[in-house]
């Protein structure tokens, strides 16, 4: 038992696979190349890849690939004359097939047929197509197709309108655009209908609103001359392209927080830019804070005007949007005289900021009261007795006037205040380099007729 042992031992040893003492070389690197990477049609173990390898190991055996053919129909096949006179231009037509059968494809002599063309025509190549049973017909598509608007479009053609049933009055009630109706208007056309709807449907309606509505301003405790100082900058800084509005809406919000308040000279400033800032977000447009910066030559820093605004809207408790006399004067202008209301307006607004600035008792008045004085001023200073008629005939205008009794005084106050900007030696020339400039010279006439007026009056 024991020899069998070791002879059984001694077979198995002999028998083991020995283990290399060195590692196994590489493969060859013609193995380790993707299908990708490989030439098509051709196999892996292929004599010019290993010939091209700088290591190769062993001999390499052919491969050879059993092909079974199989047979097919001739639904597939491609028919072509014996002549070699092609339609080079032809599309070929990918069959979709998912028969796995298919994959291969033997062709017989017997799949081969010739066709006779008529007449002299070019032979071409015929593939027989078998259409799908689902498919829709594509040349009812395409009859189908030219019925569509855009399709009629590219051909040239004028689309077709929509059918219209009989007896249907609702289709046929239905307003068409007109293109032509544009070029029949003169430029100004949508600005007269525009003017006519504002007069006659919401002009009334509005302006009883802002009669109903509007209060008067406060008066601040701040010294005429100060005030006459930082009103001449906001002018300024407003410019001449400026809403006057917004220096209007200035004034009033600074007369409301100055109202029983005393503020130091050089914070006044301040308060004046922080006030126009706000003005501005009403009726815009809106400046940075950097450039108010620079127009007050760096009195103050973009957060100390921050600061300010903030303070302002919390002391008048974020009021409502103020009713100012440039609310009025735009309509009143245009009421008077249609054809030439840039001028009156001008002219008015002139006589209002100069008021505004000079006597500081104008921001306890009506705006309308205010504005319906300046126009009125302003159409006697250009000489135009006509406006001041249908002025006078005006709605507005009329309500106007049953608001207060000293018309006449509050005309002198006016006047006055002109006279004071116009002086020589008065400091303060903002209104007359923005109102007065040419070609028109609106503020010039203005106070030609202010002048004349006291001359008269001595």
């Amino acid at each position: 038992m024991e020899s069998d042992k070791e002879n059984l031992n001694k077979w198995i040893d002999k028998t083991r696979i020995p283990l290399p003492v060195q590692p196994l070389p590489a493969l060859p690197k013609h193995l380790l190349k993707s299908d990708q990477q490989r030439v098509p049609l051709r196999n892996l173990n292929s004599v010019d890849l290993v010939a091209g390898s700088s290591r190769a190991y062993g001999k390499v055996a052919p491969f050879k690939q059993n092909i079974q053919t199989q047979n097919i129909g001739d639904k597939f096949i491609t028919l072509r004359h014996n002549n070699d006179d092609l339609d080079w231009d032809l599309k070929l037509i990918n069959d979709k097939t998912k028969d796995k059968d298919d994959s291969i494809i033997t062709i017989s002599d017997d799949s081969f047929n010739e066709k006779e063309n008529l007449g002299n025509e070019a032979k071409r190549v015929d593939t027989p197509y078998k259409s799908p049973i689902l498919e829709p017909n594509k040349f009812k598509n395409v009859k189908r197709s030219l019925k569509r608007p855009h399709s009629r479009e590219l051909q040239g053609l004028s689309p077709l309108g929509p059918s219209e049933k009989k007896g249907d009055e609702r289709h046929k009630r239905r307003l068409k655009f007109d293109e032509n109706v544009r070029d029949q208007q003169s430029p100004d056309y949508n600005e007269e209908i525009s003017r006519k709807c504002l007069h006659s449907d919401y002009a009334t309606d509005m302006f009883e609103y802002l009669l109903s509505v509007e209060t008067p301003g406060q008066l601040s405790v701040l010294p005429t001359i100060s005030r006459a100082c930082v009103l001449n900058w906001l002018m300024k800084v407003n410019g001449p392209r400026g809403n006057p509005a917004v220096v209007q809406t200035a004034s009033w919000y600074l007369d409301s927080v100055l109202c029983g308040r005393v503020v130091q000279v050089d914070q006044l400033q301040l308060v004046a830019a922080a006030c126009f800032w706000i003005a501005q977000k009403i009726h815009g447009p809106i400046a940075m804070a950097s450039r108010l910066v620079k127009y007050s030559n760096k009195a103050f820093s973009c957060n100390q005007l921050r600061k300010t605004e903030l303070g302002i809207l919390n002391k008048l408790k974020f009021p409502k949007q103020p009713i100012v006399p440039q609310d009025f004067i735009t309509y009143l202008s245009w009421v008077s005289n249609k054809s030439c209301f840039g001028e009156i307006e001008i002219a008015a607004t002139f006589l209002c900021m100069s008021a505004l600035m000079i006597d500081k008792s104008f921001s306890a008045e009506l705006p309308s009261i205010i504005a319906g004085v300046c126009v009125r001023n302003a159409l006697i200073a250009l000489g135009d007795r006509e406006s001041i008629q249908r002025l006078h005939s005006c709605p507005i205008f009329q309500a106007i006037q049953k608001k207060t009794e000293n018309v006449c005084a509050l005309c002198s106050r006016l006047r006055r205040a002109v006279g004071v900007v116009a002086q020589n030696n008065f400091e303060y020339k903002a209104p007359i380099e923005l109102f007065g400039a040419g070609p028109h010279f609106v503020a010039q006439k203005v106070i030609k007729f202010v002048k004349d007026t006291f001359a008269d009056c001595t």
